[in-house]
């Protein structure tokens, strides 16, 4: 088995080595900032994008992110040749807190701990793709939806129903609206057209490859959605870092239109994959 390696802090050293401090203000506190993306060929996928994101929710948090964009790519494809077999691709993931804690709730932005973790993706089964997947509904609205804390609390406590559901994701609806599942977005199919949440969401990476591609064939709204209305869809799918676009064909055990992939969603996912099979070749 290849050993492990991370960043922490300046340096990339074995996982197995690697170790935060106790009075670190992310676990006293869960004060931080979660980043993450994969790779397509072993370049990690829309990484300008990613990193926008990562220093819009830092900015929120007023934590400062101690490597360059530049160096940070260097850093990722370090530890892509280190950790991950030759012909696989990676997940990356940032943390980023404000470091040791003084005095148990503040800290120093000039010392943060700011480490990232590569692994190798384990891309779903095929029949996810080819059959669809069920999501479970939950009430809930995360707080500070626009940025990606490390707040999962609610995703993280749900796990065990998820899977006594056999549902790939928790969906978040809020006062009669949709908003996201929880580490993916979410899309309606109706008469032809995509609709999908606006406001209240972590704008993910993928949706927005997804819009941008869909677009060029089909009408895409980012609007509310109505539980009611997603309900009577004739498709949905959802997207993610992760999972890429996977059909969505039953919600909280309600089918969606023949509960079965529809032909848009499977449109927008031939656009997908024809964007990325290249991806990064040049």
């Amino acid at each position: 088995m290849i050993e492990q390696f991370c960043y922490l802090n300046g340096k990339i050293l074995p996982v197995s080595e690697a170790k935060v401090g106790v009075n670190d203000i992310g676990l006293l506190r869960g004060f931080g900032i979660y980043e993450a993306m994969r790779t397509f060929n072993r370049v990690p996928f829309m990484f300008a994008d990613h990193m926008t994101r990562f220093h819009t929710s830092t900015d929120a948090l007023k934590l400062t992110i101690p490597e360059s964009d530049e160096e940070i790519h260097r850093i990722i494809a370090q530890l892509v040749d280190k950790n991950i077999p030759e012909g696989k691709d990676a997940v990356i993931r940032f943390i980023l807190t404000g470091g040791e804690a003084i005095g148990g709730i503040e800290y120093n932005p000039k010392h943060p701990t700011f480490y990232i973790l590569v692994e190798e993706l384990k891309p779903l089964p095929p029949e996810v793709f080819e059959q669809g997947c069920t999501l479970l509904v939950h009430e809930h609205q995360r707080v500070f939806p626009g940025y990606k804390t490390t707040n999962y609390i609610t995703a993280v406590l749900l796990q065990e129903e998820r899977k006594k559901a056999g549902a790939l994701e928790i969906l978040y609806t809020y006062k009669g609206k949709v908003l996201e599942p929880a580490t993916s977005n979410l899309f309606i199919v109706k008469n032809g057209k995509i609709a999908t949440a606006k406001d209240d969401i972590l704008a993910g990476i993928t949706r927005k490859v997804s819009i941008d591609l869909a677009r060029k064939e089909f009408q895409v709204d980012e609007r509310d959605v109505s539980v009611d209305e997603m309900y009577a869809a004739d498709e949905a799918f959802l997207t993610s870092s992760f999972k890429d676009i996977v059909p969505v064909v039953e919600i909280d055990g309600k089918k969606i239109g023949a509960g079965v992939p529809g032909p848009v969603t499977k449109r927008v996912m031939q656009l997908f994959h024809e964007f990325t099979v290249n991806y990064g070749q040049t």
